[in-house]
């Protein structure tokens, strides 16, 4: 039996690589962690192997339509143009949310 330490992926300090985005369709969010584009699903490392299975295995279809290059490129873009604006319009509403309920709790103080 081996003695040896276990691995902790906290200490690796593993890094998004933006290379990553065009190659498996993946935006780091806002806790570091990779995001796809396509699906929304986070995952849990920063590891090219798990960025690339998971879009090898859910994402073939978008694969075959749109193989590596200025095609891919194009059609990551997009997607990360959504993923812009479905954050902003959450984060009015977020925010259009929070003043209703100050505007609520003034009520009540009156």
């Amino acid at each position: 039996m081996a003695s040896g330490k276990n691995r902790r992926t906290e200490e690796e300090n593993r890094e998004f690589n933006q290379d990553w985005t065009e190659s498996f369709a993946f935006i780091c969010n806002t806790d570091g962690l990779p995001t796809c584009l396509i699906c929304h699903e986070t995952l849990a490392y920063n590891k090219k192997s798990n960025l690339e299975r998971h879009f090898t295995t859910k994402h073939t279809r978008f694969a075959d339509k749109y193989p590596t290059g200025d095609a891919r490129k194009k059609a990551v873009e997009e997607l990360q143009k959504k993923q812009q604006q479905q954050q902003q319009s959450s984060s009015m509403l977020r925010n259009w949310v929070q003043s209703s309920n100050n505007v609520n709790l003034e009520r009540f103080t009156v």
